[in-house]
């Protein structure tokens, strides 16, 4: 199974056995059939709201597995934020591919909605754009922080976040661990940021320029 390099990254980051894999906002569902390759999961989540999709999906699946022993999968067509987790599994949520506002909406969601499930769980993610905004949200969630970085893709610039209850890093808005100062496109993104949230004074310059002093400083840690 071919992935893009994003999903590569995701797919390397989940390393040890788990319960459950829910792979959410899934769109062609590639990410969870290279999981199921794998076997790292008893089961593989496949979560959209788009039943058409979805429907898809199944029919793509049906023909994955043919040949193939793989483990138990389901495909779901709900919520995401709805979503009902176990509360003895070893799970971890995939949302990418979606806006920063509905990713930490969604997280906030299931939280809240899983209070007894949380022990367990860490949540991988990779939001377009708001990536200050989802921090902060992810710090007021007190999760905590297992791994960052930056991917380059196509000449767009994504973070992808490992966090969760257990771990001990701490979340920072603008990222303490990804930056590298050799690397020039680290560089471009730093730049790429401050441009963005530059344009943004006029809506709130003190927030916006505390927001710009921040990532100014990135390559300082």
């Amino acid at each position: 199974m071919k992935l893009s390099k994003r999903l590569n990254v995701i797919n390397s980051l989940i390393t040890q056995p788990l319960d459950i894999i829910w792979d959410c906002c899934c769109d062609h569902g590639f990410l969870g059939m290279a999981l199921l390759e794998r076997g790292i999961a008893k089961q593989i989540n496949f979560v959209d709201i788009i039943p058409q999709l979805m429907e898809a999906l199944e029919q793509s699946l049906q023909q994955f597995e043919q040949g193939k022993s793989l483990p138990s999968w389901q495909v779901r067509c709900e919520d995401v934020a709805q979503i009902k987790l176990p509360t003895d599994a070893k799970q971890v949520i995939v949302i990418a591919g979606v806006g920063g506002d509905l990713c930490l909406k969604l997280i906030e969601q299931i939280i809240a909605n899983n209070p007894h499930s949380l022990k367990q769980l860490s949540f991988i993610i990779c939001p377009i754009m708001h990536l200050y905004k989802v921090r902060a949200g992810l710090k007021d969630c007190n999760l905590q922080l297992d791994s960052e970085q930056i991917i380059v893709e196509n000449k767009r610039f994504y973070e992808v976040l490992q966090v969760s209850f257990n771990a001990t890093g701490t979340i920072t808005k603008t990222g303490a661990h990804m930056w590298d100062t050799h690397n020039p496109q680290h560089h471009q993104y730093q730049q790429q940021l401050l441009d963005h949230y530059t344009r943004m004074l006029n809506k709130d310059r003190l927030y916006y320029q505390k927001v710009i002093t921040e990532y100014q400083h990135v390559f300082e840690r």
